[in-house]
């Protein structure tokens, strides 16, 4: 069995279970539930629980809209932070491991593989955290799930949305990891970033073109897939790191956001 352990316990999150589902708990508790039917995508940043722990857990709360009684596929989509590669890498595991448990890779991945351009590629995945900081906030909020891991590198989105659509079964998410600018001024930051919300709320890769989320091709892949589709999206809630810990003298950007069908 390929295992892929969780290698940001302890740093990113806590490594004791009982406190890490009861931070996550808490998070996505503290976010208000909207009324929206039909959920297609959230987006969520990525970063230390401490600092984006609550802006994360405004996209998660929205998930309580689905029918819980169904075994949901998540196509989690992140950046890579530490290689850089043509195409994309699916995360050819079995399984992901975290404090809470066991995260079932849906053989989906396995087909992905056949098509140009997606690769498995086990360096990407080594040490990187887009896509493992995400997963205690699924395991507390669905009871049934399984994940297609994709992280991304040089590829285009409208690519990639194509492909990923046609692979998606009939109960899928689509949750792009990105955290927003980094290591600006606080007002900078606030305003680099008001373009990021502005490309979510407006569909707009014009706008997506000045905002510098370090997950912005899994961002241009959920705005063509929702303006192809006719989705909406909504601007759940922004804030930085100095909103919520530290110092606003450099911080980083963090967005939550929701696409659904209209």
């Amino acid at each position: 069995m390929k295992v892929r352990d969780a290698v940001v316990a302890g740093a990113f999150y806590p490594a004791d279970k009982e406190e890490l589902k009861t931070m996550v708990k808490q998070f996505i508790a503290a976010a208000p539930l909207l009324q929206i039917p039909c959920i297609t995508t959230i987006i969520a940043p990525h970063a230390g629980y401490i600092y984006s722990g609550l802006v994360a857990g405004y996209s998660y709360r929205q998930l309580d809209n689905l029918d819980k009684s169904k075994h949901w596929t998540i196509f989690l989509i992140g950046p890579s932070h530490y290689s850089y590669f043509k195409g994309v890498s699916a995360g050819l595991f079995d399984v992901y491991k975290t404090p809470l448990g066991i995260v079932n890779v849906s053989k989906t991945t396995k087909k992905l593989l056949s098509k140009e351009d997606f690769h498995f590629i086990l360096e990407a995945h080594l040490e990187e955290h887009s896509l493992e900081v995400q997963l205690p906030f699924l395991q507390v909020a669905l009871p049934h799930f399984e994940i297609v891991p994709i992280i991304t590198g040089d590829v285009s989105p409208n690519y990639l949305g194509t492909v990923l659509i046609n692979y998606a079964p009939e109960n899928s998410i689509f949750l792009v990891s990105s955290d927003l600018s980094h290591y600006h001024s606080y007002e900078t930051a606030r305003d680099i970033d008001s373009h990021c919300n502005d490309a979510v709320e407006k569909l707009s890769l014009k706008e997506l073109a000045i905002c510098e989320a370090c997950g912005k091709v899994g961002i241009a892949t959920a705005i063509y897939l929702a303006k192809k589709n006719k989705w909406k999206s909504k601007v759940l809630h922004y804030a930085t790191s100095g909103d919520v810990a530290g110092s606003k003298a450099q911080v980083v950007g963090y967005g939550a956001y929701v696409f659904y069908k209209g």
